[in-house]
């Protein structure tokens, strides 16, 4: 192999490695910005009815929501409502390049304000071709003391919040 054809491989490698890492970091999904949303959930306890609600991605990972979930009633054992508090939590990639892992706790109250239990929501999203939209499942789990039930479960879509040009 002469040297020219040499210099003319390695230099190809080294663009081929080079490009690689750009071209996965593109289509990495991302969450960042405000979304509104809207869980359906599948089956008993809860109604078949739709819990719209309203989320902020932020660059670090972070998520801040609020959503319906708070006031439908909870399974048989446990409290029919109580007052929650919005959902703080973080957001990421998963098991695949293409999936996102979403998990946010809304505390829930007793009338004196103290600590009642908590609501954990876990998400896993998968972004449209465009990142303006993102579809899903979720399940909500609600933790009173050392006790686990879930409180709901099912399907989630999304749209994000465009942001509009001033005039």
């Amino acid at each position: 192999m002469s040297s020219r054809t040499l210099f003319a491989s390695i230099v190809c490698g080294l663009i081929a490695i080079a490009v690689q890492p750009m071209t996965a970091a593109a289509a990495t999904p991302n969450l960042t910005g405000s979304w509104q949303f809207t869980l359906t959930p599948s089956a008993s306890p809860t109604p078949t009815a739709q819990i719209p609600g309203l989320a902020t991605f932020t660059a670090d990972g972070s998520v801040v929501e609020t959503d319906g979930l708070a006031f439908v009633p909870g399974p048989s054992g446990t409290a029919a409502v109580r007052p929650a508090t919005p959902g703080h939590g973080i957001w990421q990639l998963a098991n695949t390049p293409t999936t996102l892992y979403v998990q946010y706790i809304s505390l829930l109250l007793n009338a004196d304000g103290s600590l009642y239990g908590r609501n954990i929501t876990t998400m896993f999203l998968t972004e449209n071709t465009r990142g303006n939209q993102f579809t899903g499942s979720y399940t909500t789990n609600q933790v009173l003391g050392n006790v686990t039930v879930v409180l709901s479960s099912g399907k989630v879509s999304g749209t994000l919040i465009p942001h509009v040009p001033l005039p």
